[in-house]
């Protein structure tokens, strides 16, 4: 049986990228890893993990959360590093 540690050592994400899927789609954390997994296997799926961090930062700055929005525009930051936006779709 997997554990959670080993699940995010076989998903090429951070451990903040995968709080920001869970937050997101409000799912437990191994099911938000294997949810990153599938959505880094494209563009599209790419595309919409951008989409999830820019959804939550904006919650955080409407909701005047100073703090967490740093803490996901940090994360965002690193993960937009490692995956920039597509340019274009399939």
């Amino acid at each position: 049986m997997l554990s959670l540690t080993d699940c995010l050592d076989f998903v090429d994400l951070d451990a903040a990228t995968i709080e920001v899927i869970a937050r997101h789609e409000d799912l437990p954390l191994i099911v938000a890893a294997e949810l990153g997994h599938q959505l880094l296997a494209d563009l599209r799926g790419i595309f919409v993990l951008h989409q999830m961090h820019r959804s939550l930062i904006e919650l955080a700055a409407e909701r005047g959360q100073l703090d967490e929005e740093k803490q996901l525009r940090k994360a965002y930051t690193a993960f937009s590093r490692k995956y920039p936006v597509p340019r274009q779709l399939p």
